[in-house]
């Protein structure tokens, strides 16, 4: 089967991102689709388990893409190794913008990203399920403080982060906060957040699936998945939630992050100047 990109898609006919023929004359991002006849696509703040919940999207039948898109870019990952892919995230960037990467995805598959609620991103996914991803938002901040030490991750015009390697605690969250903080909470949480606000968008959180809110709330939140995103003969909770838990994934820190221990007064108060405390009140944390 032979068929030439529509000429508006061709601007990326030099990269290097293998893409799929369909029957129906489209391009796909995986030669495989699953068990729905809806484009999913996971929009989250970092570290509120999108890389879990894309596993249990993919345990429930839907082909996970294995690429993380952004507004501008994405990472394609599709033939990375996990562990690897902790340590090559500049080698896997390719500059294909949403609206273009938004059409590889089919029917059956789902992507998953830090994906602004813009207008513009909105009209790329207008017939996409949007799952929102949310996380109490010290746990997550000092989660992605744990990540950035524990990868090659350097937010943009970066070269190095100098005290990776130190250990976790308040000094070492400091750092983060002077350097790192500004750009995750400016470019990764704040214009991602008003997806919590849209309508026929599922909104969910890193607490229910990890079991902070017991095993029903797990099952109920894989039942609500199957339902939104009109998956067909899923597996059930039960068996899901085995094969869930506690694997590993691009993002997996070691261990459940403590953000108490990594904490202090001087850091509330960044945190409270940047927002954190009121992205908590809008997804329903509270402000402590």
């Amino acid at each position: 089967m032979f068929h030439p990109l529509p000429e508006e898609l061709r601007d990326i006919a030099g990269q290097p991102f293998p893409l799929y023929p369909c029957s129906n004359e489209s391009w796909s991002i995986k030669p495989t689709a699953g068990r729905s006849s809806s484009r999913v696509m996971i929009c989250s703040i970092p570290k509120a388990g999108t890389h879990l919940y894309a596993r249990l999207l993919g345990l429930l039948g839907l082909v996970q893409s294995d690429v993380f898109f952004n507004k501008d870019y994405l990472g394609d990952f599709r033939f990375v190794d996990v562990e690897r892919a902790r340590f090559t995230h500049s080698e896997n960037i390719l500059w294909i913008p949403i609206e273009i990467s938004s059409r590889f995805i089919q029917p059956g598959q789902f992507g998953y990203g830090h994906l602004p609620c813009d207008i513009g991103t909105r009209h790329c996914l207008a017939d996409f399920k949007i799952v929102f991803l949310s996380r109490e938002m010290r746990a997550a901040i000092v989660s992605q403080m744990r990540y950035v030490g524990d990868s090659d991750w350097c937010p943009p015009e970066r070269a190095e982060i100098t005290w990776r390697n130190e250990p976790d605690g308040p000094d070492k969250m400091l750092k983060y906060f002077d350097e790192i903080a500004p750009f995750i909470f400016n470019d990764r949480c704040h214009p991602v957040a008003p997806w919590a606000d849209q309508e026929n968008v599922l909104g969910l959180s890193y607490e229910q699936i990890i079991g902070d809110q017991g095993r029903e709330v797990q099952f109920e939140t894989i039942r609500r998945i199957v339902e939104f995103c009109e998956i067909e003969r899923p597996p059930q909770p039960e068996l899901i939630l085995n094969q869930l838990i506690g694997q590993q994934t691009f993002t997996l820190s070691s261990g459940r992050t403590s953000w108490e221990a990594c904490w202090n007064a001087e850091i509330e108060a960044r945190f409270t100047a940047l927002g954190g405390t009121r992205l908590n009140e809008r997804f329903g944390f509270g402000s402590r």
